[in-house]
């Protein structure tokens, strides 16, 4: 079993390679790269579950202890993600439902601005939001609606879900944090399509942006990454003309 084990981290690796090269291409052509990402996982976790029955078969008595490493971190996972959802629960029930600028949404202490559930996505904005400007309300509510129209919480769930199979996959994390900054990529690229000016969008990236990623599409794991924020500020938003941003719509 350590020689698969081994040989499915390798898999990893490489499709992790040829995702990276990939994903430049797509990018000098104004393409999304989230279903990329997502394949690498998949493929990732997928492909070395053919030959496991086959290697457990074989795999001598003193190796057990190996699936039971196994079998308690995808349990571990599972149960992180299951009090994570909990705790989502039990923050809706304090949400107030409004409307903001004409679309309903949920206020909530300190959650969000982000795109929360699985089954039932809603908008959830904090109640900081309404002491900023209207202007910067609306992009910040444009930002949200793109999420919910690129269904992003059930594209982040998918891909929590196949990596609950080999947790232990090193690699499988990567593709995820690629996963991750790929969607907050493409939906500043539709932010720019839709119309909205590159400099006041950079300007509540620099002041808001940072509440992304504590929730971001209801990611079940908080994943705050202040050097990807900067890449997208000062890279990603210039990279993107208006035309090339049009090809994601």
């Amino acid at each position: 079993m350590p020689a698969w084990l081994a040989a499915s981290m390798a898999l990893a690796l490489l499709l992790s390679a040829a995702a990276w090269r990939a994903e430049r291409l797509l990018q000098r052509r104004g393409r999304t790269t989230r279903w990329l990402w997502l394949a690498a996982i998949a493929a990732s976790a997928i492909l070395p579950l053919a030959w496991l029955p086959g290697v457990l078969a074989a795999m001598p008595a003193e190796q057990a202890q190996l699936k039971l490493g196994w079998f308690v971190l995808s349990s571990g996972m599972l149960l992180l993600l299951a009090l994570r959802s909990v705790w989502l629960l039990s923050h809706q029930r304090r949400w107030q439902k409004t409307s903001l600028l004409g679309t309903p949404v949920y206020l909530s202490g300190g959650i969000g601005p982000c795109v929360a559930g699985l089954l039932r996505p809603r908008i959830v904005m904090p109640v900081w939001l309404q002491l900023i400007s209207p202007q910067q309300q609306a992009l910040l509510l444009a930002h949200a609606q793109c999420r919910l129209a690129a269904h992003d919480p059930l594209l982040l769930a998918l891909a929590y879900a196949l990596i609950i199979l080999m947790p232990w996959n090193l690699p499988l994390w990567w593709q995820l944090h690629r996963l991750r900054f790929a969607i907050e990529v493409d939906c500043d690229a539709r932010m720019l399509a839709h119309g909205h000016a590159p400099r006041d969008y950079a300007i509540v990236l620099r002041q808001h942006g940072q509440y992304y990623s504590g929730l971001t599409g209801a990611s079940p794991i908080v994943l705050n990454d202040p050097l990807a924020l900067r890449r997208r500020r000062r890279h990603l938003m210039a990279r993107f003309t208006r035309n090339r941003a049009a090809n994601l719509l």
